[in-house]
């Protein structure tokens, strides 16, 4: 059986690290498969199966609305012919836009669409482009064959939201390489060495707003105040690592962004090919977000056993209460059953060293658990095995039972 998955790139995303996670899982299962990019780029991450490209390149913002207009028109003709030539018996595409696009070029092969996101909060669809686009998922969405959502909050988003049917709609989340992981986190830490022999807080993902890594920032400042030692590693690249590292030396961080190992107080390090060496060796894990469908470097760092701080933004509930539900969000600090979850940060992209509430709530919480080893170990136990749930084993299962 000849299987297509459809992305935009093989990027440093999570989306782009989940698709290519699934080109293995298939292949396991013994089937032919293609991965299907946009624009010819240098895949970011491993894949297995061979590799297309459409050749059409995503819209830029200079580009006016009939330009804009005429590339996705220009992407559904060639995705048409490259689904032609192929003779595909399934396609599963990644991306709102992809998705869309999948569905129009249906033939007879059955059509799988995924969601991973938290569509009713995505700041980026409030223009024009992105109503259109929302107005597109509401129409279209549901002539798919299945639609598969990585957590059960982005799922019911879609439901109740853009009128997509329940029956329509399975749940399988993004799945890990835990035994690969453990491997990579072996790799001697080199030049980065020095940074470790502190207590590290880490963080990973894109630099955008969604991330909310500038909260972070302001919080560990105040942070440094009481553990003077301790040190913030920043893994990732995005449209505000201009802003974050400004906003970092604005509030009196020494500030390392390349060059040789100086000591610092943050540590910009850039996307990593292999992050699992550096989450191994950190004292715990921060998400900050402020949305999030099922967040995979989550998974990734509690392989390890690192224990894991998040804002409830999502689909971090599922990872860390599983049993309670998955709609709730917390308004103050709750010890989960695998790790920590904290209120929401609702306030824009700021320059003020003063804390907000809910910062204020963060640092606390911080404040008492950085001193904490008991907790910290509790969880780092609890951490490794929650990760095995979601290893690529046991979601392997999930999408054999999908595609027959």
């Amino acid at each position: 059986m000849k299987v297509g998955i459809i992305l935009p790139a093989i990027d440093d995303s999570g989306m782009a690290k989940a698709a290519s996670q699934l080109s293995f899982i298939l292949k396991e299962l013994s089937y032919d498969v293609h991965m299907i990019t946009v624009y010819e780029h240098r895949p970011v991450h491993e894949y297995t199966g061979s590799f297309h490209v459409l050749h059409v390149p995503p819209a830029s913002e200079d580009q006016n609305f009939i330009e804009r207009i005429i590339l996705p028109l220009k992407r559904v003709t060639a995705l048409k012919r490259i689904k032609r030539d192929l003779n595909l018996d399934v396609t599963i595409s990644f991306s709102e836009a992809l998705n869309i696009q999948n569905i129009l070029t249906m033939g007879d092969e059955k059509t799988i669409i995924t969601h991973h996101t938290l569509l009713s909060k995505n700041e980026k669809l409030e223009d024009i482009y992105g109503k259109i686009l929302k107005f597109l998922i509401k129409f279209f969405y549901n002539r798919a064959s299945l639609i598969v959502s990585v957590s059960e909050r982005a799922a019911q988003d879609l439901i109740k939201n853009f009128n997509i049917k329940p029956s329509k709609v399975h749940i399988i989340p993004n799945p890990i390489p835990v035994k690969r992981i453990r491997e990579e986190a072996k790799d001697d830490l080199g030049e980065y060495a020095p940074i470790f022999k502190h207590p590290v807080i880490i963080t990973a993902g894109r630099l955008t707003h969604a991330k909310g890594q500038w909260h972070l920032i302001k919080i560990f400042k105040k942070l440094k105040e009481k553990f003077p030692e301790l040190k913030l590693v920043i893994l990732g690249d995005g449209e505000l690592k201009d802003y974050l590292i400004k906003l970092s030396k604005q509030l009196g961080l020494k500030t390392y962004t390349k060059g040789e190992i100086t000591d610092s107080d943050i540590y910009f390090l850039g996307f990593q090919d292999n992050p699992y060496k550096f989450f191994k060796y950190s004292k715990v894990f921060i998400l900050p977000s402020l949305r999030e469908a099922l967040p995979l470097v989550v998974l990734e760092v509690m392989a390890l056993g690192v224990p894991v701080i998040a804002s409830d933004c999502g689909g971090t509930r599922e990872i860390l209460a599983p049993s309670t539900d998955p709609n709730y969000e917390t308004r103050k600090v709750e010890f989960a059953e695998y790790g920590i979850l904290l209120p929401v940060f609702n306030e824009q992209v700021n320059r003020e060293s003063r804390l907000t509430s809910v910062e204020k709530k963060w640092l606390k919480l911080l404040e008492e658990l950085i001193k904490d080893d008991t907790r910290l170990a509790h969880y780092s136990k609890r951490s490794t095995k929650r990760a095995e749930d979601f290893s690529s084993e046991k979601i392997k299962q999930k999408w054999l039972e999908l595609i027959i």
